[in-house]
């Protein structure tokens, strides 16, 4: 209860109110442990894996749902089932972002489609929101599993004719094929951008990633939306030139690329597409600096 005190012979003033929390992840490339002279002043506490079933039905009674904790538990054992049953891909995620994101889709289709029963909207989401990601593989164990978890339900997909048209023409226009299956590829990426304002195009080298981007770019263009691109490689630069740093001379800030190009397109007012292309390996050293501008808050 004292009121000051002495810490490394500097002697302060205790304010109640003030506390300190760290919070350490498991360690992985692009985390930095915490030093043990620094862990030894710190209490540890344990945390406890969240309740995902009560946060998916809350999150879908706040979406407008009636059936919420049926629906709630049929989305839990189907990500539960993914997760044990679908081959390990690095970016497979049955965690709690993925079923946030599918939460907010689940949402925006139910209002779009309010005469639709709610299993059918929910189906409807889980299916089209996952597949993209899925390889080739998984697929039919994929599609297995949502049939058994919603029997004889089977909703057509949303297709939006003029967009896959307007894209067929702007395949080729850049000289491509427009194959069904190209085709369907930038129009899923076009369904996931509308979802999350962050996206990877991850596969092999020559799989098509970057036309894909190009095809949408130019399907954007022809529907009149006046795109913007800018694109860097994030492994040609430093972290410090990438992001930016501090003068450790003159303690004045210096803008890195990416923080140039993001301050240019944010001060552009109009509502056209702006995108930054970061076209390089996926690599913990910089792709952990992007954690909070890549979350869905922003």
């Amino acid at each position: 209860k004292k009121e000051r005190f002495f810490f490394d012979d500097v002697e302060i003033k205790i304010t109640p109110t003030v506390g300190l929390f760290i919070t350490m992840n498991p360690g992985y490339a692009g985390r930095t442990e915490l030093p043990e002279n620094l862990k030894a002043l710190f209490r540890p506490c344990a945390m406890v894996v969240p309740d995902f079933e009560l946060i998916a039905e809350i999150m879908l009674v706040a979406e407008g749902y009636i059936d919420a904790r049926i629906l709630a538990r049929k989305f839990l054992t189907l990500y539960t089932l993914c997760k044990e049953l679908l081959s390990k891909q690095d970016h497979y995620d049955w965690g709690l972002r993925a079923i946030k994101s599918v939460l907010v889709v689940a949402g925006s289709l139910k209002r779009g489609d309010r005469g639709r029963p709610e299993d059918q909207v929910l189906m409807r989401a889980l299916r089209d929101f996952n597949t993209p990601k899925i390889v080739t593989d998984d697929v039919p164990i994929f599609m297995g599993l949502i049939g058994d978890l919603f029997p004889a339900l089977d909703v057509p997909r949303k297709r939006d004719m003029d967009f896959e048209a307007c894209v067929k023409q702007s395949v080729l226009d850049l000289g491509l094929q427009a194959e069904d299956g190209f085709v369907l590829k930038v129009v899923q990426l076009e369904e996931l951008i509308h979802v999350r304002h962050s996206v990877f195009v991850i596969g092999n080298a020559g799989t098509g990633k970057s036309k894909i981007l190009r095809s949408l770019n130019r399907t954007y263009q022809n529907m009149k939306k006046k795109p913007l691109w800018q694109d860097l490689n994030p492994k040609a630069v430093t972290n410090d030139e990438l992001f930016g740093y501090i003068n450790p001379a003159t303690r004045e800030w210096k803008d890195g690329l990416f923080s140039c190009i993001m301050r240019d397109l944010a001060n552009i007012s109009n509502e056209s597409p702006k995108w930054i292309v970061l076209d390089g390996d996926i690599d913990p050293m910089w792709i952990e600096s992007l954690n909070t501008v890549m979350d869905d808050n922003k």
